[in-house]
């Protein structure tokens, strides 16, 4: 393990569970330190995810090793230069909305297009079956109905999975203001959920910010309110499932249409809110009222 000295160091962004940091005397090195206290396995966890992600030639900052600064233990990664996240990019410039959505759903259905090698990853069911089994939120009555469609309506797929697949998770290089045309790179960060599975589950992550994020979330996390929030699934929808892959007719049949999509969606997105409820603790309130809904109706 790297011991680094934190006064060489300046911050430069911080998340839920870690800040990051860069020196002048290294333009190339980007160091990521957790909270203190934060779980080491889980840390060493993401560094495994992260080496076996850039190993398969997803997109992806090249990870490092592991650090501590005496206190906190982090991660050393190759720096994106000139990067944004998209969240960032749509905040600076909403009306390129649709140019920053059509290339952030290009990007999830080239990475939902790689087949993951047997034994690499966790298998998404089993991870959400994990996950409703700790849930509070549901009864033995609705888990088990809920068990039963992961187990059996859910499709069996090797697809490679972010698991935490929103705006604030890719990066682009494109300077602000620049047309889409300008040579630019595309990575995607954060990879500690990364699993394989039907690629819905990664959808119902894009759904669940676009639709049920409250404003304090997304103003926090995204840098933009509910409205804009709202456009982006809207594009979102259009350009993944009913792009040239028709991936709509491919998974729900030539007649599906938009409401019959968002429909099935939504069981997909209350199962991920059990992995919400499962990684802080208890569920926010501001999605109960969705999941009772979406209960009734399995």
């Amino acid at each position: 393990m790297l011991k680094i000295n934190i006064n060489d160091y300046i911050k430069t962004g911080e998340g839920a569970t870690a800040e990051s940091f860069e020196t002048p005397s290294d333009s190339n090195i980007l160091i990521k330190l957790y909270h203190p206290g934060f779980d080491k396995d889980v840390i060493v966890k993401e560094l495994d995810v992260a080496r076996k992600v850039y190993a398969l030639g997803i997109p992806s900052p090249e990870p490092g090793e592991l650090v501590t600064d005496g206190n906190r233990l982090g991660l050393r990664y190759r720096k994106v230069v000139g990067k944004r996240s998209f969240a960032r990019a749509i905040s600076q410039e909403p009306e390129r909305i649709p140019e920053f959505v059509h290339e952030f759903a290009d990007y999830a259905k080239k990475l939902h297009s790689v087949e993951c090698p047997n034994g690499m990853f966790p298998n998404a069911k089993e991870l959400f079956l994990t996950y409703l089994e700790a849930s509070k939120c549901a009864d033995d009555v609705e888990k088990s109905k809920v068990k039963d469609f992961i187990i059996n309506k859910i499709p069996n797929c090797n697809a490679a999975l972010h698991g935490d697949l929103h705006y604030g998770n890719l990066l682009t290089t494109l300077p602000q203001g620049a047309p889409m045309t300008t040579p630019h790179e595309i990575y995607f960060i954060d990879l500690s959920a990364f699993s394989y599975g039907f690629p819905l589950f990664d959808i119902a992550m894009t759904y669940n910010i676009g639709n049920l994020s409250d404003e304090a979330f997304l103003l926090h996390d995204m840098h933009y309110g509910k409205e804009i929030s709202k456009k982006t699934w809207d594009y979102f929808v259009q350009e993944y499932f009913f792009g040239p892959e028709e991936l709509g007719k491919k998974w729900f049949g030539a007649s599906a249409t938009r409401y019959d999509i968002e429909e099935e969606l939504k069981f997909y997105a209350m199962i991920k809110l059990f992995f919400v409820e499962y990684a802080i603790g208890e569920m926010p309130a501001n999605y109960i009222p969705f999941i009772r809904e979406t209960l009734k109706r399995l």
